[in-house]
């Protein structure tokens, strides 16, 4: 986890910042996005007079599977992020705060006035994924009749084999002679 604890900022003014540079972090973000090496880049917490705003850039290398050659690739990718977060905690009393109204879509901090990065950067690598991942822009997939991974050299299959749902059709058309 990488967790920011904002106690000391929420007691400042608004305008005051803090700057963090994360250097070969190994994140573990959830099931659904593989990080293929350390998370890098700089994250600033800044006081807004409502709470914390987190705003950064890192740099990820995810493991992604191609969608047309089915082999698995390493890709490196950029995040921005920029997040509110609101406090749920006093923190000269140390009571709860009342939660914000429903339409607000701000974040809130936990009890003990940290951040975890973790959340948001999964939900920006997420959204950010592509589609139809791709190796390669000309990534020639596989063969449709026997499967091989056409990068590595052509096949000896026919590739075109009518569908058989189609044969109707297929008698309608003129029959070419040889």
């Amino acid at each position: 986890m990488t967790l920011f604890n904002a106690a000391g900022l929420l007691r400042e003014a608004a305008g005051a910042t803090r700057e963090y540079a994360l250097r070969d972090r190994y994140l573990s973000v959830g099931p659904e996005v593989e990080l293929a090496g350390p998370v890098s880049g700089k994250v600033r917490l800044q006081r807004t007079n409502r709470g914390i705003l987190l705003r950064g850039s890192l740099n990820v290398s995810l493991r992604r599977t191609c969608s047309r050659c089915l082999e698995p690739f390493e890709e490196a990718v950029a995040v921005t992020l920029a997040e509110e977060y609101l406090p749920s905690v006093d923190p000269e009393r140390g009571t709860p705060l009342a939660p914000p109204a429903i339409d607000e879509e701000a974040l809130r901090l936990d009890e003990r006035h940290q951040i975890d990065l973790v959340p948001v950067l999964r939900d920006e690598l997420v959204l950010g994924e592509p589609m139809h991942p791709l190796c390669r822009p000309d990534c020639p997939g596989l063969c449709p009749g026997c499967g091989r991974n056409m990068a590595a050299g052509t096949c000896d299959c026919s590739a075109f084999e009518p569908d058989p749902r189609l044969a109707a059709l297929a008698a309608l058309l003129p029959r070419e002679t040889d």
